[in-house]
């Protein structure tokens, strides 16, 4: 590159000029498919007119975006990538642990998501989706009656919560969803159903009206009982912070 781009890219302050590349990059990336040829660096540096370095730098927060790959050598050059499910949930749960949200406050948010996703999700026409749904309800029966421990009911709630967020159909819905529950298994505050008979009992009952609801298509009763699913965790969550206080009072 000539120093009068050089001196051009400079005087653009805040690095905008890189911001700007990851924009273009960004964009680039999205409008082809994974795994396509984007070009290669000397391509790209003409088709953008930029420098090396600041060609390199946004390369690199792209990269890490996890939408766009630089190889080297034979075969080399720019490729669109995509990143994978966990990668995009991973990240802001993560983020969350790092500012100290507590369940409490993510199960106060979910309130006002996880109620709209059962009421969409009972008016889903998708037969493979549904037919999931029918299959989930059906093995609750047999979950109770051999009394599942905690890891199961875990395991059985986030597949659950999941099929219900890919029933609704909305992108925000299953994004969320799929925070919210990675953020749970990081969590390790609280754990509502060790020693807990009864709360496993009470919630496989609410799974067993939650699936019933949707499957009959009706969104209201399966807006209710998601709403009746959120307080319940809200009073566990009270119950075992309580619980947690009077151990730490009895110790002092």
């Amino acid at each position: 590159m000539n120093n009068i781009l050089d001196l051009n890219e400079a005087v653009e302050l805040g690095g905008s000029v890189v911001a700007r590349t990851v924009r273009e990059l960004t964009e680039l990336s999205l409008q082809a498919g994974d795994g396509d040829y984007l070009g290669s660096e000397a391509e790209l540096l003409e088709r953008m007119g930029i420098s090396r370095p600041t060609l390199r730098q946004a390369a690199k927060v792209v990269e890490s975006d996890c939408l766009l790959s630089v190889r080297r050598g034979v075969n080399g050059g720019f490729y669109a990538t995509r990143p994978s499910a966990r990668h995009v949930v991973q990240s802001p749960a993560l983020w969350l642990r790092l500012q100290s949200a507590t369940l409490e406050q993510m199960n106060r948010a979910s309130m006002l998501i996880y109620p709209t996703a059962g009421a969409e999700a009972a008016k889903c026409t998708d037969p493979k989706l549904i037919a999931e749904l029918r299959s989930f309800r059906a093995a609750i029966d047999e979950r109770e009656a051999r009394e599942e421990n905690q890891r199961e009911t875990l395991d059985a709630e986030i597949y659950l919560s999941q099929l219900i967020a890919n029933m609704s159909g909305d992108p925000v819905l299953i994004l969320f969803i799929g925070i919210s529950y990675t953020f749970g298994l990081l969590e390790r505050e609280y754990r509502f159903y060790r020693r807990a008979p009864e709360r496993r009992r009470l919630w496989l009952a609410l799974q067993r009206s939650y699936c019933d609801a949707i499957l009959s298509g009706d969104s209201e009763i399966a807006l209710l009982i998601g709403m009746r699913r959120g307080r319940q965790v809200e009073s566990w969550i009270a119950e075992d912070k309580a619980a947690a206080a009077r151990r730490a009072s009895d110790e002092t």
